[in-house]
């Protein structure tokens, strides 16, 4: 079992790339031309990856959202991956008719 590389194999060979051809690395609507292995491999589209730098972006955006939280975050572990909290209906009546 290895800790994960964010991949960064793949991203040094696109921002290689992108230098050679200067240019900057597509981020594109969900994928663009970078993705982890796991981004990949996931076919809900669950993972995403992108500059948090660029405001842009849509990671930057995700990221502004206050549904995003990171584990431990709250003890300034400054963490690496951040999840969307899941938006659930408050109201009891909704939720008894669902079930």
């Amino acid at each position: 079992m290895e800790k994960c590389t964010y991949c960064v194999q793949r991203i040094n060979e696109r921002r290689i790339d992108a230098e050679r051809e200067n240019r900057k690395i597509n981020e594109g609507e969900h994928a663009g031309e970078l993705q982890t292995a796991c981004q990949q491999s996931c076919p809900a589209g669950a993972i995403t990856f992108g500059n948090i730098n660029d405001p842009n972006s849509q990671v930057s955006k995700w990221k502004a959202q206050n549904r995003n939280y990171g584990l431990l975050a709250d003890l300034n572990t400054r963490p690496r991956t951040t999840y969307l909290a899941e938006v659930r209906n408050p109201n009891p009546e909704l939720e008894a008719e669902r079930s």
